[in-house]
């Protein structure tokens, strides 16, 4: 609200100088050749005050606005004493503008000194007030002038003065809303970027050492979703108020955003190293004190965060920058496995960038061409082509190979799976079309995201993908991970849906997700996937075997069909084939290839390490143990 007076009050001055100068030449020519040099005499000087207050700016806020009154008063005064009563209304300027200027109790005082000037020019005879019934001095008839003055001033100066009260409150509510954040009641994005760009100045001139903490809280999503909104709001608020704790004068803590929160250190001191360790030590603190219980509603939740820490290193260092080099080392001490704290490094942003060319490249790669889907043979336990995986691949137009345990993620995380998916699914059910006109019909496995899954048109879109390519269903196998598994209800419905079309779902990497083993008797599940992590170990280990084992036993149980993943040697087919395997996958038989390449083996009737390497066969003496 100062502010805004402050800058009405200088527009409100220049205004009126150069009013005053424009109209000051012809109404002094007036005056002069009336013959009414007074009054001629107090504009001139009037004009000449205001002008040098308009110059000098020196002077107070409040020194300035009183002289400006006083001149209006003066005025009034002098006009009404030189001209007569009919200047009196110049006398209503004075209270009315320090109600707008100064609030409202210097309007009241200004307002009952005008009146009491009033009331002693009316008695002294100075003004000659005529009132019907009563000499022009008498005492009654100056009160009367005088009261209906104040009578009137008041009405204008408080609705004045209540006004801008209104106004200065939603000036404040504004405020407010503009750059704190509602629910903490902590600053917002908005200012807290004022505040960085103060401190970038600052460094500019040499300033003193800051950090930036961008804080992000680990188990967030889970308390908002499974305990509700309100608990989650409560525990954003408790977080706020834990991290005030660690802000001293100067500082600055600031909520951006869902439970993103970020502590400006504005004043750490001189020397690298100190400024470094204070940091260091403060966010280290921040850690300890977050990672301990919250008592909301009377339940206990446990929140940790992580911590990314940037410093500001020189004048060419923007608030942006800043903030965002905070974000790239926070999401480093996540991936770190989170409740750490990280320090941004250079390398960080060129991973960063690194990140974004490929999210860029990778949305493209579609269009040019460049992505292919590769599918992985799988046998039986006798070394018979029983199917195969379809798996993505992606060479650059540079002839460069990405990884796909590398660009899915990417794929994940910026949206475009959902895209990918539907376009694997085309060409998986394409090459089947493909497989079977060639005489080699086999059952093909699609990888399918929990994202791509939960789309509400997925199965609409597959039944089309289907209808157009000619493709059997019944060929068509979905695999998942175990974490869709969690959505419950939703997800078996859809399931039912999918295995009432004919389309057969099997688990992926199974053990080592969600792992519900309810689920498996829920499901119209036609196979699971031994992950190639529990393969790897066997036969030498005897965990990872027990494991192998105890699994292919289940499924047996519940009718499952099993699939190895990752078999590499002969051993380990051998073990898998003698607890009852029903297929296989992995570079003993063979790699992920163009299909090209696998009719051209299947046409050769034969698969590398299998047919002509019948090693893995269970032999007639371990049949009879």
């Amino acid at each position: 609200m100062a502010h805004w007076r402050a800058r009405l009050f200088t527009s409100l001055l220049t205004i009126v100088l150069l009013l005053g100068v424009v109209i000051w030449l012809p109404t002094t020519g007036i005056l002069l050749h009336q013959g009414m040099w007074d009054v001629a005499a107090i504009n001139s000087a009037a004009l000449g005050w205001i002008g040098v207050l308009w110059w000098w700016r020196r002077l107070s806020y409040k020194a300035r606005v009183l002289n400006f009154l006083a001149i209006n008063l003066l005025i009034g005064v002098a006009l009404m004493v030189v001209v007569g009563p009919i200047s009196e209304i110049y006398l209503f300027s004075a209270p009315v503008l320090a109600a707008i200027l100064l609030g409202t109790w210097p309007a009241v005082w200004i307002l009952a000194g005008s009146g009491l000037v009033l009331f002693i020019l009316c008695y002294a005879g100075y003004v000659n007030q005529e009132i019907v019934g009563l000499p022009a001095t008498d005492l009654f008839a100056a009160l009367s002038v005088a009261l209906n003055y104040l009578f009137v001033g008041a009405i204008l100066t408080l609705s004045c003065a209540f006004l801008l009260r209104r106004l200065a409150k939603s000036l404040d509510d504004l405020h407010r809303l503009a750059f704190y954040d509602v629910l903490t009641g902590l600053p917002n994005r908005r200012l807290l970027m004022q505040r960085l760009d103060e401190l970038v100045d600052q460094a500019r001139q040499g300033g003193r050492g800051a950090a930036v903490m961008f804080i992000d809280l680990d188990r967030f999503k889970q308390i908002n979703d499974g305990r509700g909104h309100a608990t989650g709001d409560g525990l954003l608020k408790s977080v706020a108020a834990r991290l005030s704790r660690f802000a001293a004068d100067g500082d600055m803590v600031a909520r951006i955003g869902g439970d993103e929160f970020v502590v400006l250190l504005a004043d750490l001191g001189r020397g690298s190293a100190n400024v470094h360790a204070r940091a260091l030590a403060t966010a280290e603190n921040i850690r300890d004190a977050m990672d301990t219980l919250f008592e909301i509603d009377g339940q206990a939740y446990m929140a940790s965060v992580s911590i990314g820490v940037a410093f500001l290193r020189g004048p060419a260092q923007g608030a942006d920058d800043l903030l965002r080099e905070a974000d790239t080392a926070m999401y480093r001490a996540k991936l770190a496995g989170r409740n750490r704290v990280a320090v941004f490094e250079a390398a960080m942003q060129a991973e960063v960038e690194q990140r974004l060319i490929l999210e860029r490249d990778l949305a493209g790669a579609l269009d040019r061409g460049e992505l292919a889907m590769h599918p992985q043979l799988q046998v039986d336990r006798h070394g018979m082509p029983a199917g195969a995986e379809m798996l993505m691949r992606w060479r650059r137009a540079d002839g460069s190979m990405v990884p796909s345990d590398v660009f899915i993620p990417v794929a994940e995380e910026c949206g475009l799976i959902p895209r990918l998916g539907q376009w694997a699914l085309r060409q998986s059910c394409e090459y089947m079309v493909q497989l079977g006109r060639a005489g080699h019909a086999l059952p093909l496995s699609v990888n399918v995201s929990p994202s791509q899954f939960r789309q509400p048109d997925f199965i609409d879109q597959l039944q089309a993908i289907l209808a157009e390519t000619g493709a059997p269903a019944s060929q068509l196998i979905l695999e998942v991970t175990e974490g869709l598994l969690v959505n419950g209800k939703e997800t078996i419905d859809r399931m039912h849906q999918l295995d009432a079309l004919g389309i057969r779902l099997s688990i992926d990497d199974f053990g080592t997700g969600y792992s519900n083993l309810g689920y498996l008797k829920r499901l119209p599940l036609y196979e699971i996937k031994i992950d190639k992590s529990f393969i790897r170990d066997t036969p030498g280990d005897a965990s990872a075997t027990a494991i192998v084992q105890s699994i292919l036993a289940m499924a047996g149980h519940l009718d499952l069909r099993v699939i190895a993943e990752g078999v590499e040697t002969a051993e380990q087919a051998a073990l898998l084939v003698s607890n009852g395997v029903g297929g296989m996958q992995g570079y003993l038989f063979a790699r992920p290839m163009p299909m090209p390449e696998l009719l051209a083996l299947l046409e050769r009737d034969t698969v590398p390490s299998c047919r002509a390497a019948p090693c893995f066969e269970v032999s007639s003496a371990r049949r009879a143990q």
